[in-house]
């Protein structure tokens, strides 16, 4: 099996220590042991998701960078290309304004060429309709489609 590049989005790391979703937490702390391993997938993170989790409660901000360092996401930085895309989302329609950061993540990982970007944010990211908007925008700007899935997708969990 091909090793696949997957964008770790905000949401995931801070449900590793999201005690409120048992359940969620538990696959969550599955899905980053397993990809330690890099085996079957490579973790990637953005200059956006390390301002995001910048604003984490105080206790958790020691937790969360222990977590990026034993993980070692390999670091994308939100380029104009992205952040063009990004606005080319907003534009059609795919998010508001209000959720640029969320139209981000999704442009940074587009652009790098990954093939999934892994959230739990299914009201903005993680569903078809949402996925079909993002690539119909791709596809109009000449980027390829991108996977938009939750942790336990990533192994077929």
């Amino acid at each position: 099996m091909a090793t696949v590049g997957v964008y770790v989005d905000t949401s995931v790391w801070n449900a590793a220590f999201d005690e409120h979703v048992p359940n969620i937490k538990a696959q969550t702390v599955r899905f980053f042991e397993r990809l330690r391993d890099r085996t079957s997938a490579h973790p990637f993170l953005s200059d956006v998701v390390l301002q995001e989790l910048g604003n984490a409660p105080s206790a958790r901000v020691g937790p969360l960078a222990g977590l990026i360092r034993r993980v070692h996401p390999t670091r994308i930085e939100l380029a104009e290309e992205a952040a063009a895309l990004a606005d080319a989302y907003i534009s059609h329609g795919v998010l508001r304004e209000g959720h640029l950061v969320d139209a981000r993540h999704v442009a940074i990982a587009t652009v790098a060429g990954l093939d999934a970007i892994v959230s739990w944010n299914y009201r903005h990211l993680v569903n078809r309709r949402r996925r079909e908007a993002f690539n119909g925008v791709n596809a109009i700007q000449g980027y390829r489609s991108i996977e938009i899935i939750s942790p336990p997708e990533v192994f077929d969990e």
